[in-house]
């Protein structure tokens, strides 16, 4: 029995490699074929291409701003005793920035104008009972008149230097954030010193810093986009007013101005950081996506592909944008670019458009 055992297996055997040469020698030609067919050939994602004008930009980044900062000052000398506010504090106008005790010598001064009026107002009356009885003449009364007429001048220039009041109060006048404090509460002021600064909230601007080799292309009126860096807010255009001619000590740029739309910005705050693209101008070019240019030693190229082969073209950029470059070069209008696939490439390689 167990002697039969043997030749049944190597029959069985014999079966398999039969079954498995035939469908190998069936299957081959098949596989082949679909080889020789995408052999040397490669699978790109294509766009078409067009001539369109496109901006011209520069990038910047700045600050916003609440406008530009006034001093506000005491006339007298005295001493601070309050101090309402601090920096970076929104004021409504009207509302108290400081109060001042009148120094001593102002009020001595103005209580010395007062006396010299109230004196020459009585001599004027004395000086026109005698011109009435005729013992003192018209030239008398004139002089009393001159008289008065300066001790009022002096008393009401006493008056605006706070003399007349004994403590005086800074008031806002205009709604405004607090720029700056000059001074501290309890300190000794001299007259005219600056106790703060207040930007103008009416008028808020952006402060941009340009890179000083760029700012000789900058114009006022030239078109900005704006974009606060902080949050989720929303793009917005603007223009530049101004092109500031020197540049900064601290950060080393050129500076410019940009006004703001109080009704349009109402959510931004004074300080915050924005990015900016302004806008030169517009120049035609090939507009392309950013990824079908490629660079070598011989400079930037892409490729169009015509009767299925990749075709390389040498090309200039001209413009630039987060999207897409603005080329110059012998491109084809009718044959689509390279936007996937393309490094790849050879000249005259062929390729297999996607979704064709």
């Amino acid at each position: 029995m167990k002697k039969s055992v043997y030749p049944i297996g190597a029959v069985c055997v014999a079966a398999v490699l039969a079954v498995a040469w035939y469908v190998h020698s069936h299957a081959a030609p098949k596989a082949e074929a679909d080889d020789g067919e995408n052999a040397g050939s490669a699978l790109v994602v294509t766009q078409p291409v067009k001539q369109q004008d496109m901006p011209l930009t520069i990038s910047a980044y700045g600050d916003i701003d609440a406008g530009p900062p006034e001093s506000l000052s005491f006339a007298q000398a005295g001493r601070l005793a309050r101090l309402a506010v601090l920096p970076g504090q929104s004021v409504h106008r009207g509302d108290v920035i400081a109060m001042l005790d009148s120094d001593p010598a102002a009020t001595a001064a103005y209580a010395q104008a007062a006396n010299a009026q109230a004196f020459a107002q009585r001599k004027l009356a004395r000086n026109r009972d005698l011109l009435a009885l005729q013992l003192a003449t018209q030239s008398q009364v004139d002089a009393a008149e001159r008289q008065l007429q300066d001790a009022q001048a002096a008393l009401a220039a006493q008056a605006k230097l706070g003399g007349a009041q004994v403590s005086l109060q800074l008031k806002a006048p205009f709604d405004a954030v607090v720029a700056s404090i000059a001074v501290a509460q309890g300190e000794r002021l001299a007259a005219g010193a600056v106790i703060a600064q207040l930007g103008r909230r009416d008028t808020p601007r952006v402060l941009l810093q340009v890179e000083p080799s760029l700012s000789n292309q900058l114009r006022a009126g030239m078109a900005v986009t704006l974009t606060p860096l902080q949050g989720d807010a929303t793009p917005f255009a603007a223009s530049i007013a101004q092109v500031q001619n020197t540049i900064d000590p601290k950060t080393q740029m050129v500076g410019a101005v940009v006004p703001l739309n109080p009704a349009k910005t109402a959510g931004l705050l004074a300080g915050m950081r924005v990015s900016a693209v302004i806008e030169l101008g517009r120049r035609r070019a090939w507009s392309v996506p950013r990824q079908a240019v490629l660079s070598d030693a011989q400079g930037p190229y892409l490729f169009q592909v015509a009767q299925g082969k990749a075709h390389r073209v040498n090309v200039r950029t001209l413009v630039e944008t987060s999207a897409a470059y603005g080329v110059d070069g012998a491109l084809a209008a009718a044959q689509p670019v390279v936007v996937q696939g393309n490094y790849e490439l050879a000249e005259g390689m062929a390729v297999r458009e996607a979704g064709k």
